[in-house]
């Protein structure tokens, strides 16, 4: 066993009856090439397996309570036997014998220790490390705990770090609202196969009499199950309410993408893409989705970019803009590259995200400030609304790497808060925040996204992120005049990012 770290998971398991992979070999890859994955996994107990890549294997724990955002909420994190790679793209029934239950994949993406030697790390039981997931980002730490008598497991904690991805105060919301698969978007029901209700014979309804016959109630909304086409896609059900207090449905969203396709599609066209999904509407359950699998539109692209371990969904066809619509895709968020060239973002995007207290006017001043060090710095900023409460001041870039992007992003933002700390902050932690902006610099890193210009909002009023000029960006400024319905009316006029791509520059090496 001691020359197999997968003898003891083998050891376990019965592979003519389990559906687990038997895992090959171990192969060891190199630090920035590493995955990890988070399993929900409904078995004795549900709980939350939280695997990470090392050394060929699959190093794991059982986070009884799952991860938590929270950096003040240690979740206990019982370490059990290590997993193949493989393992990362299970889900599915266990139908019997040990583990028995249903898996669902609750993330997944590639992690990086902090230190050159994890192995070492993990040995001393102090494990630093940052996640790239679709759910799951930023620093982390587990620590094992000192073991106590009769214990035959060690036993660990799993600790968020404070960073722009921490949520102090929000313990276990993360788990509560998302609760499907990231592969396929199936929750853990439909994972186990139950099969729906199988009706009986339809009851015969006995006729009314005629003194009752005007009183009887008109018989009952069959569901309309009509199709129409947008641009050349066929739409189901196209009178679905995606908006329900404003009316949009469906249709009226395919509508606006076919419309606003000529703008929105550059800015996302050959980049991998994470998409809040809501196929009930905003009303109903909501998902990020970024990998492929069972049940992707056959209108979007499946791409392996370098250093990938999972396919990422990609547009490569305007027609494909309407394809969202009809697979419930109410929010685009591109990444900061192109998928051909993944090590070489070419987008700066600094967010300011205001404090529920603070006016529209006090974004509208920030933006105008962090406009002015970027030119400082030779650089050329855009401003777009972000649909939502804040402002996004896009920097186009040339020949950097995601280390100088974030840092560079990183020491921008630090040096707005060092000049006027009552007004600004880097810090998302929720006590820092009031009265404050939040300088969100985090998208700047591999695996990060941010909404796309002309994108909508999954939220209500149907705003949409809108590119502006910058004689746009003064007080008075209203981020919610910018709705589906309001938006193309912005298409008759000159495109104020059209200089966008031509502008990139690189990166100055020094901030002055």
């Amino acid at each position: 066993m001691a020359d197999d770290p997968l003898a003891p998971y083998r050891a376990r398991r019965d592979f003519r009856s389990s559906p687990e992979p038997e895992g090959a070999a171990p192969k060891r890859r190199r630090a920035k090439m590493l995955s990890f994955v988070v399993q929900k996994h409904d078995a004795t107990r549900l709980h939350y397996d939280f695997r990470l890549e090392l050394g060929g294997v699959l190093k794991s724990w059982a986070v009884a309570r799952g991860p938590s955002l929270d950096p003040a909420d240690k979740r206990l994190a019982v370490e059990v036997e290590d997993h193949p790679v493989e393992y990362g793209r299970f889900e599915g029934r266990i139908a019997e014998g040990y583990g028995a239950g249903i898996v669902m994949l609750w993330d997944h993406g590639r992690w990086e220790p902090a230190s050159e030697d994890p192995a070492a790390d993990l040995e001393r039981g102090s494990l630093r490390f940052t996640l790239h997931g679709e759910r799951l980002r930023g620093a982390w730490h587990l620590v094992r705990m000192r073991p106590r008598g009769g214990e035959a497991k060690h036993n660990w904690l799993l600790i968020k770090d404070e960073d722009g991805e921490a949520r102090p105060g929000d313990r276990d919301a993360l788990l509560a609202n998302l609760t499907t698969s990231v592969a396929t978007g199936r929750d853990m029901e439909a994972l186990g196969g139950k099969p729906a209700a199988t009706p009986g014979p339809p009851r015969k309804r006995a006729a009314p009499r005629k003194k009752d016959a005007a009183a009887a109630p008109p018989p009952k909304r069959p569901a309309s199950s009509s199709r129409v086409a947008v641009a050349g896609v066929t739409l189901s059900h196209p009178e679905k309410l995606y908006w329900p207090e404003d009316g949009i449905t469906k249709r009226e969203l395919a509508e606006y993408m076919e419309q606003v396709a000529p703008r929105l599609f550059p800015w996302i066209e050959g980049r991998p893409l994470s998409l809040l999904r809501a196929p009930d509407g905003i009303g109903g359950e909501r998902f990020f989705q970024r990998h492929g699998g069972r049940g992707v539109s056959r209108l979007l692209s499946q791409v392996k970019p370098r250093g990938e371990t999972s396919s990422l969904l990609q547009v490569d066809r305007p027609e494909a803009l309407v394809g969202l619509a009809q697979w419930g895709a109410l929010e685009i968020h591109p990444w900061p590259a192109r998928s051909a060239a993944i090590t070489r973002p070419d987008r700066l995007i600094l967010d300011l995200d205001p404090a529920e207290d603070l006016p529209f006017g006090a974004v509208v001043e920030a933006a105008l400030m962090l406009r002015e060090r970027v030119s400082a710095l030779g650089l050329v900023p855009f401003c777009k609304t972000t649909g939502g409460k804040g402002l996004h001041v896009v920097v186009p870039v040339e020949g950097v790497s995601w280390k100088a992007l974030h840092d560079t992003a990183g020491r921008i933002c630090a040096r707005l808060e060092e000049e006027a700390p009552d007004r600004f902050t880097t810090s998302s932690a929720k006590n820092d925040r009031p009265g404050r902006i939040f300088l969100d610099y985090q998208r700047n890193a591999r695996g990060a996204s941010a909404v796309a210009a002309w994108s909508p909002r999954a939220r209500p009023g149907a705003t949409v992120s809108m590119p502006l000029d910058w004689s746009e960006v003064r007080p008075g400024l209203d981020p919610k005049a910018f709705t589906i319905r309001t938006a193309p009316m912005r298409l008759k006029e000159a495109d104020p990012w059209k200089d966008f791509s031509a502008s990139a520059q690189p990166l100055p090496g020094k901030l002055p």
